[in-house]
């Protein structure tokens, strides 16, 4: 056990040197003196490292780093396509392939961008003509039936208004097998509708997607007030031209199977006025870039109405004439019928299941109230 002088005087010992040498203590200790005795130990004898093996060749070279990708603007001027660079291709969905389409036919052709997607929708729904054909058939041999399906419907607001049940399904049921007589199936009709809303969708979201990434070239590729098709419409002009243009594609009913004179009055209603009133309001909010394909869209459509005007053409495709309404029958406004239909409502009487409930809802109410005094 050494004393405190002695452990002290072997602490003072214990000192450092620089860091490619480590010391090394050996204490001789005895009862008058301590005394310290070291040996000096190189680094090279530890790690077997000198500083010529640092610069010897058998070191690997530095790897070569890689090259610099190219930019969106060279991929496109070498006439290859970005869109899984901007994330806009995905082998399941039809949108990427207009996606496609559009960028094809503009490199290729060398067209500004607002006339690509003119020239896309218009290519599109010509490959689609069979779509607006079966409409037209549609409306065609619906029309050859109008007086019997308007005596049907008045049939059934004649029960509705004495409120009989049993009698409207009588009456519905004799226009189902009217209808399959007939050969008129509404199923094709929704058939209609589904197509169509099914192929304004995959180019609405097609370009949708494009225009939020900004596709180079989108934001300089208008033209006129439009220049910019990333941005809105600062005018409103081809917002209103889109919803002016869907009153008129409703009225012929190209796109839905049915003409509005075959409408219901509440459907025409909303259809000849309230739904233009709604597309303006949403597209004054979409970029104009979306508007021009709207607005392409439904003249394509009024084209196909006009087209199927003419006999010769409606010979060629096998579309049976439409049948006029007769003069006779003049037919009110949808706002008028809607008013008279709400009146009509209005005084309807109640049926014996209504009484029930009325008097069931008038007991519970007499049973939970305060008695009388």
């Amino acid at each position: 056990m050494l004393s405190v002088p002695m452990r002290t005087a072997a602490s003072r010992c214990l000192t450092t040197t620089s860091s490619g040498s480590i010391r090394h203590l050996r204490l001789h200790l005895n009862p008058v003196f301590a005394t310290c005795q070291t040996r000096n130990i190189s680094s090279a004898d530890v790690f077997k490292f000198t500083e010529s093996a640092a610069t010897s060749s058998e070191l690997p070279p530095l790897p070569t780093p890689p090259a610099p990708g190219l930019s969106l603007d060279e991929i496109i001027a070498s006439g290859e396509s970005v869109l899984e660079e901007l994330g806009l291709w995905s082998w399941w969905k039809p949108s990427s392939y207009f996606r496609w389409a559009l960028e094809s036919m503009h490199m290729h052709l060398d067209i500004p961008w607002w006339l690509t997607i003119v020239a896309t929708t218009i290519t599109l729904r010509a490959l689609l003509i069979g779509v607006p054909v079966m409409s037209q058939k549609l409306v065609a041999k619906q029309s050859m039936y109008r007086k019997e399906m308007n005596e049907f419907r008045d049939r059934i607001d004649e029960a509705r208004k004495e409120n009989n049940q049993l009698l409207q399904q009588q009456i519905l049921l004799e226009q189902r097998d009217f209808l399959r007589s007939k050969d008129i199936r509404l199923g094709r009709q929704f058939m209609v509708m589904a197509a169509n809303g099914a192929v304004f969708a995959t180019q609405f979201f097609a370009i949708k997607k494009m225009v939020a990434v900004n596709y180079p070239g989108l934001s300089e590729g208008g033209a006129l007030w439009f220049t910019d098709l990333t941005a809105t419409d600062p005018y409103y002009a081809l917002p209103f031209i889109s919803a002016a243009t869907m009153a008129l594609v409703t009225k012929v009913g190209i796109e839905m199977g049915t003409t509005a004179d075959q409408m219901p009055p509440v459907m025409r209603a909303f259809m000849s006025y309230g739904l233009p009133v709604v597309i303006f309001g949403v597209s004054s909010q979409f970029a104009t870039g979306l508007c021009v394909y709207w607005t392409a869209s439904n003249a394509v459509s009024l084209i196909y109405a006009a087209a199927f005007k003419v006999d010769a053409i409606r010979n060629i495709f096998g579309i049976p004439p439409v049948v006029p309404m007769p003069k006779t029958a003049v037919q009110k406004s949808a706002f008028s019928q809607v008013l008279k239909s709400y009146k009509d409502n209005k005084s309807i009487p109640p049926s014996i299941a209504d009484l029930r409930q009325r008097d069931a809802t008038s007991f519970k109410k007499a049973g939970r109230g305060k008695p009388i005094t």
